[in-house]
């Protein structure tokens, strides 16, 4: 038998000294407490102020900062998938629009009335000393034939949503009789009583125990390609979020969700009040001082579990002095230039924990390979980074893809031909030169707008005799809009792996770009 601790021993490993980079909805609450720090700005704020929706970029710890809602036990958390509570919901939106005129608050009810399926099956599996008597009574057997199914792969919580929507979507179909929402409320049943009814006793049940319940959707990352078919299931959901954090009577759950910033401004247009919906938003944008307490965080327990040694005399919270142990202070970069060596690992990142993890795991596996101890030098972070690009670059491409499906195409047509800093005018010659608008039929303000969205071109700020200052979509408030009178510079993390022409062997040594959120070289 495997035990929690086991696991969790089993997280830190040679090979992935970091653990897991990426963070599963079905992860456990034990092994996602090992990896996640409680003491991030990003947590410490959505614990204060819970929000409705945390919006961020592939790889910003959506899914984690949603899941650690669960690390407070007087909590009652409901876990559901995207895809299954969206497909559900839409199945029973379908339907249920045949008969009625379904407009978005009464989208919004039949959304609140399928969600209470997988909060009453989590108040029926335990009892608590003072709920009331006769409402216990009614959850119970109202939720015989739930406790019955065996939930499998898909969790408690799923197969209560799913065997409501079933039910609920038998009876639509049986009954000829549907005249409104509050009828069907009243007319269907799980087991003997009306659903109405079962979900009074599960607001006195909670009533009685006070206890905060949260119902938490992950991010459905592919959601562009079914924008425009689950739009009025979308607007539902936005609607019914907002109407709870309004409402004057109590909520009896409240509603978290994620979903990717890369997609929000289309999400945006979908909303039908965008003000009420969204006044609980939470955008997720990283310190670099809170990404290494990331890092910190899962190297101690990979450190105390293999090198002992180097943890000795250095505190649970020193997370800089811990890297300190392990990184060289220095390095020397390609270009022959003297730079930190943690801001030079930032700088080619767009400040993502993931993408940080990822470097740092690869960077410390590489150390051990060679050297049978953790201590990564100059040349193992250059490696390292090299050959993460080829990874990173994709996977932002491939978030942007519903977008801008012609960016990754575009950017290695039209990179060779740009340098670290120019202006529209040379942006506007190159495109030219490069048969953009032939070839892909974008204008050059298309590909400046696309290229600022995505994060491959910043706005340049200033620069110091050793560098170029540059600021980047991803660490603004919404979105980039770049004048034709600025200059711009391109980031770090695509100039080597789309072949800039400031980036050949044969070019002249340039100022590396440093964006905003980077700590300054030495």
């Amino acid at each position: 038998m495997i035990t929690a601790s086991s696991a969790i021993d089993n997280l830190f490993t040679l090979q992935n000294p970091l653990g897991p980079i990426a963070v599963s909805d079905r992860e456990k609450t034990p092994v996602l407490r090992a990896i996640y720090d409680t003491r991030v700005q990003l947590h410490l704020r959505s614990t204060d102020n819970p929000p409705t929706f945390i919006v961020g970029r592939r790889g910003s710890g959506k899914t984690a900062l949603l899941l650690s809602r669960e690390f407070d036990a007087r909590n009652l958390v409901v876990r559901l998938s995207a895809h299954g509570v969206f497909s559900r919901v839409q199945a029973a939106t379908e339907l249920v629009a045949k008969p009625l005129v379904l407009t978005v608050e009464g989208v919004a009810q039949l959304w609140e009335m399928l969600l209470w399926a997988p909060v009453i099956g989590r108040l029926a599996t335990e009892r608590c000393e003072g709920d009331p008597d006769r409402a216990w009574q009614i959850l119970w057997e109202e939720t015989g034939e739930l406790r019955e199914e065996n939930a499998g792969p898909m969790g408690l919580d799923d197969a209560a949503l799913d065997l409501v929507t079933t039910r609920l979507i038998a009876h639509v179909n049986y009954f000829d009789n549907l005249v409104s929402l509050e009828k069907l409320g009243r007319d269907f049943r799980l087991a003997r009583r009306p659903w109405n009814d079962v979900i009074n006793a599960a607001k006195a049940v909670l009533q009685a125990r006070g206890t905060p319940v949260f119902v938490l959707i992950d991010s459905l990352e592919n959601i562009g390609d079914h924008l425009e078919r689950i739009q009025r299931v979308l607007q539902g959901l936005f609607h019914l979020v907002g109407q709870l954090g309004l409402r004057t009577e109590r909520a009896y759950f409240r509603i978290q969700c994620c979903f990717p910033s890369e997609l929000w401004p289309a999400l945006d247009r979908v909303s039908a009040n965008p003000i009420k919906d969204f006044s609980g938003r939470m955008v997720l944008r990283w310190d670099w001082r809170d990404l290494l307490r990331a890092v910190g965080t899962r190297l101690r327990p990979f450190l105390e579990q293999h090198y002992p040694d180097l943890v000795r005399d250095v505190s649970p919270h020193e997370h800089a002095r811990l890297l300190d142990r392990v990184v060289v202070p220095n390095l020397r970069s390609p270009a022959g230039l003297a730079e930190s060596s943690v801001a030079y690992v930032l700088r080619h990142t767009q400040l993502l924990p993931r993408q940080v993890l990822y470097i740092f795991n690869e960077a410390l596996h590489r150390a051990i390979a060679a050297t049978k101890r953790p201590i990564v030098r100059g040349e193992h972070i250059l490696e390292t980074v090299a050959e993460a690009e080829a990874t990173l670059c994709p996977e932002i491409f491939s978030a942007y893809k519903f977008r801008h499906p012609k960016a990754h195409d575009v950017a290695r047509r039209l990179i060779p031909y740009l340098p670290f800093r120019f202006d529209d005018g040379y942006l506007h010659q190159m495109c030219n030169r490069a048969a953009i608008k032939a070839d892909f039929g974008l204008d050059y303000r298309e590909v400046r707008e696309m290229f600022a969205d995505v994060g491959i071109v910043g706005r340049y700020k200033d620069e110091s005799e050793r560098y170029l200052r540059a600021e980047f979509a991803y660490s603004m408030e919404g979105q980039m809009n770049l004048s034709p009178e600025e200059e711009y510079c391109l980031h770090p993390l695509f100039v080597r792996q789309y072949n800039s022409r400031d980036s050949l062997p044969s070019a002249q040594p340039r100022k590396p770009v440093y964006p905003s959120g980077t700590p300054e070289p030495i």
